[in-house]
């Protein structure tokens, strides 16, 4: 981990508030993560942020979720990066040190996402190209999946459900 990346904790909250409505704008509690974030709390042991002089440059967060009331897993969001810092290296710094440390503690069969393809297929992700039944309408090919665990096969499944 580098040293600019830590666990979030209290007063990094109205910060983080802060660099979300920088980042995303008012629409942002009618994204889907938000939504699913109003039946789950976000997990302290996977929220980081990227500080450097004392400034909040970026924030990840992760909420456990569950694919057909079986498979257990993390959806990641937001990730954010303060908009004068984008490009930096920040967000991707953020993923990389979350994906690592989530695969080191074990326990989750995959991480799905609502992002852009070109960004995080450098992780690994890949689109999931099976019907998803969602909490809300999302566009298919912006939900993307790292599969964590090889008895998952979602291609597979014959309904995907989120919940």
């Amino acid at each position: 981990m580098t040293k600019n990346i830590r666990l979030t904790n209290d007063n990094d909250i109205p910060n983080i508030e802060k660099l979300l409505d920088e980042t995303f704008g008012p629409g942002r509690f009618a994204r889907t993560a938000y939504r699913y974030r109003e039946k789950r709390k976000l997990l302290p042991q996977y929220s980081y942020v990227y500080q450097a002089c004392n400034d909040l440059l970026a924030s990840i967060s992760f909420c456990e979720i569950v694919i057909n009331n079986k498979y257990v897993g993390l959806l990641l969001g937001p990730l954010a990066v303060k908009p004068s810092h984008v490009g930096k290296g920040y967000g991707i710094s953020l993923v990389e040190t979350s994906i690592e440390l989530i695969k080191k503690n074990g326990g989750y069969c995959f991480i799905v996402l609502v992002g852009d393809i070109d960004y995080y297929k450098r992780f690994d992700f890949k689109k999931i190209l099976r019907p998803i039944d969602l909490i809300c309408p999302v566009n298919p090919d912006r939900l993307l999946i790292l599969n964590l665990d090889k008895k998952l096969v979602i291609d597979e499944l014959k309904v995907v459900k989120i919940t």
